[in-house]
């Protein structure tokens, strides 16, 4: 998955993800859109990786390619969606 933020209008402003990983252990790295500071962390069988308040404002997220990976993983993202109400 390539650099992006999940900071589409429908997710509302300052939203939190939560965003379990099942199966082969995957690299999940973060780059500040403005100094390009760099953060990468493993993302573990198991694991639960939440990002929220202004983190979809100020970075981008990525799952870098990997050829070593030789099991599956499921990723599954919960997100809260706001409908604007029409009059």
């Amino acid at each position: 998955m390539g650099w992006h933020s999940d900071d589409e209008k429908s997710l509302g402003r300052n939203t939190a993800i939560a965003s379990p990983s099942l199966g082969a252990e995957r690299k999940f790295s973060l780059r500040h859109k403005r100094s390009g500071e760099l953060i990468s962390i493993r993302l573990e069988d198991g694991s639960l990786l939440v990002m929220k308040g202004i983190t979809q404002r100020f970075w981008q997220h990525s799952v870098p390619k990997s050829a070593k990976i030789r099991k599956p993983r499921i990723n599954l993202t919960f997100r809260t969606i706001v409908f604007e109400e029409t009059l």
